[in-house]
């Protein structure tokens, strides 16, 4: 399993905003479909991009 981060847009109290998130996955295309489960297709504004752990 590896730590992704990415930036997503959703709405929070009422307000669209960009916010980072991390998932963790076995690759960036699993990160990529659990970010599409949570927030949406059309929602990740860039990543997912592998965090160095170590």
């Amino acid at each position: 399993m590896h730590t992704y981060q990415a930036s997503v847009q959703a709405q929070v109290k009422g307000r669209s905003q960009v916010i980072k998130t991390e998932v963790r996955a076995m690759n960036a295309q699993d990160a990529r479909w659990l970010l599409w489960a949570q927030y949406g297709f059309h929602s990740i504004q860039a990543g997912p991009s592998q965090v160095n752990t170590r």
